[in-house]
């Protein structure tokens, strides 16, 4: 399907480029208007620019009706009346004709940004072709065996497609937001400008569309005014413009408006085409926000991919380092490990709380915010009496889901106001068979914890291409405790010591696995969130190691 879609793109892409080589030609406009369909059983809604206009190519003369190579119609009559405007009746004007068929010939060329459209099939073939790849590849047998986890994965290039991924979504979220909520407010703010003018209704009819999803509708009433002497005409109701299920809301306004009725309507004086009858803001409008929840999903993706890369980056180095035992990587890395074996570190949550909620409620934003639209065709079918009951069952799992992401931003938001632990270890790297020095400070209302759990645990995480998709693998290997206390005085602040075991792995990170050694800090609460919080900690290699360097 994506190279069928690629296929009709760049066919049309590559008919438009060849228009730029038709001959430039003078032409004389013959008349020009605007019309519509007469036909009321086959009434539309839309309309279209009329034109006839002469021309001379080679010694004869020639006339076409035509605007663009492709016919082309406009929901909005000031579009079409523009281009009246512009090609008025007994004007001159250029044309562009084909050199090798002269009867053809156009007005305006096909815009040369349109073959661009052909990325986006591409990246159907693109995934299609790369799954068939991954799918039905042959390897040797044993191979991935007997080939490293580390050579089998990817997260370097997780990490560049989850970005990839993200900038788009953030892209394809601010266009739509753009065309659908900040170029109306845009168009709202500078109407407040506009001379208000006496103005009659032509004809009003709520126009529908029909599509696999239900019925939209929306307002379609055509008036005519007088500016500066001249008779204009036009059919926007709003800003907002486009159609959207509920036609009660529909049918109120053009009730308003029906033909013969006098009413006031809003006239761009730099351009007397460009006519509103409502030029505030709309119910309708708040609608042009559900694009915000891709924008906002791009955005905090961006930002967590980056920042991920950058620990990841550090996090390497911090392990090239500390592991530069078993390379010769760095001549100065004993200098480095006798330090850190004797500093003292603050240690820093892997996340903070502020960071967990606003997580949360991106992720139900997203969620909630697709659902939401499925779950209103199926209200506004209720409404009609032609209720969709296939699709509400279908919804029901996804609804159940969005509530629990609804409650877990509840949860995350009330842990805000948890007791918050404070860890400082000594030292701020410890080696396999040595001992770790814990201390911890609880700022916030420690009488409302029931005990404090603190413990040190290693965890093992393996990132293997599946086909086309990347999946991690964690294993805990480690679950050492430090203390448990139960005393307000000795929650508040205490220490603990911990040795960790000499024949266990020490800290490591690569492209695709890593060794993640972290204290947790749990306390209680009843009838509340409980405080959890998770402290990246270093571990290095023992010190027979260092001196087998």
């Amino acid at each position: 399907m994506g190279a069928v879609f690629v296929w009709l793109v760049a066919r049309e892409g590559f008919a438009g480029i060849r228009t730029w080589r038709w001959k430039k030609t003078n032409c004389e406009i013959i008349n020009s208007y605007v019309g519509d369909t007469d036909d009321e059983e086959k009434r539309t809604g839309n309309f279209y620019f009329e034109v006839r206009y002469s021309y001379g190519f080679e010694g004869r003369s020639f006339t076409s009706d035509k605007h663009k190579r492709k016919p082309e119609s406009f929901s909005d009559y000031s579009k079409a009346a523009r281009l009246t405007e512009r090609y008025r009746s007994g004007s001159s004007a250029v044309c562009y004709v084909n050199p090798s068929a002269p009867t053809e010939a156009i007005l305006q060329r096909d815009n040369l940004l349109f073959p661009l459209l052909v990325l986006f099939p591409m990246i159907f073939v693109v995934i299609g072709g790369g799954g068939i790849y991954f799918v039905w590849r042959r390897k040797p047998s044993g191979q991935q065996a007997t080939r490293p986890i580390s050579d089998r994965a990817g997260s370097i290039k997780g990490q560049r497609f989850a970005f990839l991924f993200f900038l788009i979504f953030l892209i394809i979220g601010s266009a739509f937001l753009y065309g659908f909520f900040i170029r109306p407010v845009f168009k709202i703010l500078s109407a407040r400008q506009w001379p208000s003018v006496p103005c009659v209704v032509i004809f009003s009819e709520v126009k529908s569309h029909s599509g696999d999803d239900g019925t939209t509708y929306g307002v379609n009433i055509l008036y005519s005014y007088e500016f500066h002497g001249r008779e204009f005409k036009a059919n926007r109701y709003d800003f907002m413009g486009g159609s959207s299920s509920g036609y009660s809301g529909k049918q109120a306004i053009v009730a308003r408006h029906t033909p013969g009725t006098k009413t006031v309507c809003y006239v761009n004086p730099s351009e007397p085409t460009d006519a509103v009858l409502e030029r505030g803001f709309t119910p309708g409008m708040w609608f042009g926000l559900i694009p915000l929840v891709f924008v906002l999903v791009g955005a905090l993706g961006l930002i967590f991919s980056v920042r991920k890369r950058r620990q990841s980056t550090l996090t390497a180095g911090a392990a090239g380092d500390s592991l530069a035992f078993g390379t010769t990587r760095s001549t100065s890395a004993p200098v480095m490990h006798e330090r850190a074996a004797t500093e003292r570190s603050v240690l820093n949550p892997k996340m903070s709380p502020l960071a967990k909620l606003l997580a949360m409620m991106a992720f139900a934003l997203f969620w909630n915010g697709i659902v939401s639209v499925f779950v209103w065709q199926v209200v506004t079918s209720g409404r009609s009496g032609h209720t969709r009951w296939f699709l509400a069952l279908f919804l029901v799992p996804f609804v159940l889901i969005g509530l629990g992401l609804a409650g877990g931003i509840i949860y995350f938001f009330l842990a805000l106001f948890n007791p918050r632990p404070r860890l400082t270890i000594t030292p701020g790297a410890v080696p396999l068979g040595e001992t770790l020095r814990v201390e911890w400070e609880i700022a916030g209302r420690t009488d409302v914890l029931e005990n404090l759990r603190v413990r040190l645990q290693g965890r093992e995480e393996a990132t293997y291409r599946r086909g086309t998709s990347t999946s991690t693998d964690k294993s805990l290997f480690a679950d050492i405790a430090i203390a448990h206390v139960t005393t307000p005085q000795e929650m508040r602040s205490g220490a603990g010591t911990v040795t960790v075991p000499a024949e266990l792995m020490h800290s490591f990170a690569s492209n695709n696995n890593k060794i993640v050694w972290a204290i947790l800090v749990h306390g209680e609460i009843a009838r509340w969130p409980d405080v959890k919080e998770t402290f990246p900690v270093t571990v290095l290699p023992s010190k027979r190691s260092r001196r087998g360097l």
